[in-house]
């Protein structure tokens, strides 16, 4: 299958699986933004490294729709009781069902803020067993931007001296968060976001979309799969609740932001996605502006809101706006408070509108 099948940032994917073949680093950072698929290349450079029918880059699983798991973007994770046949060695299915005994995968469960301190020692317990299917060993830790200090202080040795042909990866959208001690003992890998025509083939082979919406709905995910995917089912994000919250923002009080930070910001995952989303429709706005360009908006009433806001706002105002939110953002991504962001955000939106 080799990696054929991952979206985007190709070359850089390539020349990592090279590296991990022949001279492999012994720890690596993935870093990018949310749902871009480091996880999932995190997950086929083990497949690379421990299928035992073909290993390398031309390895058997086929991760983007392999038939023993679904593979949401971003994430590990198996289905059970499928009926579809696979196809891949017995290595690559305890890969996908996530029980291969010489990959070891940590993530932040669902419902909790962070990667817990009791799951960094169970991580670093379970390296101290020497592989039993093969010689090397993969260890992936996913989110780990919200891997806490006492947490990150635990991982340091064993980020700087893993055992013997064990090669770590950890998988953040927000290097920030981590300590210096940390980033320096690792080798850091920078994904860049996916571009919007790739988005836009992807909406279009796996939901059979038309290209005109397709296109609209890639231009506004800022270079996020999921993204893409949730505003093209008029699920979450709430674009039309936001845009009328930034249309009336002149009006807004503190109470106002205070709701609208509780309602759509409340979570680090939530304000991020709203905020990079209220961010890209500034930049619709602005090129619309500046540039005579066409909306790309996912409905007749988005595009109606879009236009009037952009029409009634000055092109510096819709500037100071875009750069307020990429640095909540930015602040949001380390770890500052995303309600406290949001609210000043608010606020800040009220500001600028009023010429203040």
């Amino acid at each position: 299958m080799s990696f054929r099948g991952i979206v985007g940032n190709k070359e850089l994917i390539e020349a990592l699986a090279a590296e991990l073949e022949h001279r492999p680093y012994h720890a690596y950072l993935l870093i990018g933004a949310a749902s871009i698929g480091k996880a999932l290349v995190a997950q086929s450079l083990a497949h690379s490294v421990l299928c035992e029918r073909s290993p390398g880059v031309n390895f058997c699983c086929t991760p983007e729709h392999c038939a023993v798991r679904t593979m949401p973007a971003g994430t590990a994770g198996a289905r059970a009781g499928t009926s579809l046949r696979c196809d891949c060695c017995a290595a690559c299915v305890q890969i996908a069902t996530g029980v291969h005994p010489d990959l070891i995968y940590v993530a932040r469960s669902p419902k909790r803020t962070e990667v817990l301190i009791e799951q960094v020692r169970d991580f670093i317990q379970r390296l101290g067993v020497r592989p039993s299917r093969g010689t090397r060993r993969i260890a992936i830790i996913d989110d780990a931007e919200t891997l806490n200090i006492p947490a990150q202080n635990a991982l340091l040795k064993t980020i700087e001296e893993p055992p013997a042909q064990t090669v770590i990866f950890l998988v953040t959208r927000s290097e920030r968060a981590l300590l210096d001690t940390m980033r320096s003992r690792m080798r850091p890998v920078r994904f860049g976001p996916l571009e919007a025509a790739e988005i836009e083939a992807v909406l279009i082979t796996r939901t059979g979309m038309a290209r005109e919406p397709a296109a609209g709905f890639a231009r506004l995910a800022r270079g996020n799969l999921a993204r893409a995917f949730a505003l093209a089912e008029g699920a979450d994000p709430p674009m039309t609740e936001l845009l009328k919250a930034l249309v009336g923002a002149s009006a807004i009080d503190f109470v106002e932001a205070q709701a609208l930070a509780q309602q759509f910001f409340g979570t680090r995952d939530d304000a991020t996605t709203n905020f990079e989303l209220i961010a890209r429709m500034l930049e619709e706005m602005l090129c619309c502006k500046l540039l005579q360009t066409e909306l790309n908006a996912p409905s007749p009433e988005a595009a109606r809101m879009m236009t009037q806001f952009a029409q009634t706002v000055d092109t510096a105002t819709l500037g100071a706006l875009l750069k307020r939110i990429l640095d909540a953002h930015a602040a949001v991504d380390e770890m500052a408070n995303p309600r406290l962001q949001a609210e000043n955000w608010w606020m800040a939106a009220r500001a600028a509108l009023r010429g203040q």
